[in-house]
């Protein structure tokens, strides 16, 4: 570590130890809100880091610093006398929350993944630093449109600030930095902001300050080298897509941060394979709208977060699969789609006995799941596969049917619509049979 590094990282750390009492002391002084105080320890810090890229040349160096700081947080933390007194200005909230913790190791990450390079870091810090600040500020101050996000809520107007700051957070460092065209400039700054407020509303307990930059530098990643036609389709799919599925919210159990990442799920599936590994996903959420609009039974149920979970659980493995080039795209769409079969025909079954309290029957949901979920993908693969695709599929068919008696079994006649992991998982195996799909 060269000297200017260990005096910088010394600086980093002074600026820490020097935020905490000087925004405290501001706060008492103003009578400010306690949120108003930990975001203004946030972008004391987020400033302070987004040197880093003319200062450090090791990342050794930058998690040397992050640990350090978040060693020293943790102390704030667990020792009373110190969380109430200098660490009031991060602890003072009720809620439980891991930001304060996870800031420092989510910057020593994007600092590795860009290897120092200002571009790839700079503007994934500049999101998490000054649009999630003026998300939860907006919120805390304006915001009375509320969505569910775990065990808390966020606010309508708190996204939409952030989706705004979010966008010039992008663009102003790539028009600096870059020589990229308006255009470029202004469809990735769209739909980076775009992605990253769903990030922000589905993110709980202080996790978007990890999942923001990170899942930010991914994105970019991917669309700084696409020149303006694939930008293009990506942003005409992320506006169809949220739109569809945010249009639909009147008539659907979902909660706020569910439908967000419902939408992420679909723009992922779309991206990560091609449009026709949307299409199950869309079936699916047609199938739970329509249901829930017939039932009338928005207002009487509520479909955590953890619902789109179970379901990513059975898909994702398969677009991972498609877009390492692990897998054919024919295999793993038809992996997706014998996942969302069988999802869709657990899904039936629970709803069935919700409603009816009657006996349920694996020959009504199982048809049900393939027709609706599984042949929107499958479509596309039965004429260049012909009669490889037959085994596979009644494989399938058969472990989704056990698999969907085993998860009446887990929940019993009066199902409270849990179990999501294992329904996803559940979902998930009865798919590997397309494996079998294989030139």
């Amino acid at each position: 570590m060269s000297t200017h590094e260990f005096i910088a990282l010394a600086t980093v750390i002074g600026v820490l130890l020097t935020a905490l009492p000087l925004v405290r002391l501001a706060a008492l002084r103003l009578g400010a809100s306690v949120e108003l105080a930990r975001k203004g320890v946030h972008v004391c810090m987020g400033l302070a880091c987004m040197g880093f890229p003319w200062i450090f040349h090791e990342p050794y160096t930058v998690w040397l610093l992050a640990l350090s700081a978040s060693g020293l947080l943790i102390i704030l933390r667990s020792v009373p006398a110190l969380r109430d007194g200098i660490g009031s200005a991060l602890h003072g909230v009720q809620r439980v929350s891991y930001g304060e913790i996870l800031f420092a190791p989510a910057i020593a990450t994007v600092f590795q993944l860009s290897g120092g390079d200002p571009v790839y870091y700079l503007i994934p810090i500049a999101v998490l630093t000054i649009a999630d600040a003026a998300g939860a500020l907006t919120g805390a101050r304006w915001g009375r449109l509320r969505y569910i996000c775990g065990e808390d809520y966020k606010t309508v107007e708190g996204s939409l600030a952030f989706l705004a700051c979010a966008f010039l957070c992008v663009f102003l460092p790539l028009q600096w930095l870059t020589d990229l065209p308006t255009f470029h400039l202004v469809a990735i700054s769209l739909i980076l902001a775009i992605l990253t407020m769903i990030g922000e509303g589905i993110s709980d307990r202080g996790f978007d300050n990890l999942v923001l930059p990170i899942g930010a530098y991914f994105i970019l990643e991917r669309l700084l080298p696409l020149d303006a036609g694939p930008l293009i389709m990506r942003l005409i799919a992320l506006t169809i897509l949220s739109g569809l599925v945010l249009w639909g919210c009147r008539w659907s159990t979902l909660n706020g941060s569910s439908l967000l990442g419902g939408a992420l799920l679909l723009y992922g599936c779309a991206i990560l394979g091609d449009w026709r590994f949307a299409l199950p996903l869309l079936a699916l959420y047609l199938c739970h709208m329509c249901t829930t609009r017939r039932h009338q039974l928005v207002g009487t149920l509520s479909h955590p977060i953890r619902a789109v979970i179970g379901v990513t659980l059975a898909c994702l493995p398969w677009l991972i699969a498609n877009a390492g080039e692990y897998l054919p795209t024919p295999t793993a769409l038809a992996g997706l789609s014998f996942a969302m079969a069988t999802q869709l025909a657990i899904f039936d079954m629970s709803t069935w006995v919700y409603l009816t309290k009657g006996k349920p029957s694996i020959f009504r949901s199982i048809p049900k799941g393939w027709l609706i979920a599984g042949a929107p993908g499958l479509v596309w693969l039965v004429i260049p596969n012909g009669l490889q695709l037959l085994a596979p599929m009644a494989l399938s068919l058969i472990v989704g049917a056990i698999a969907v008696k085993a998860m009446h079994r887990i929940q019993g006649d009066a199902p409270r619509h849990e179990h999501w992991l294992t329904k996803g998982s559940f979902a998930l195996i009865s798919s590997t049979p397309a494996l079998l799909l294989m030139p």
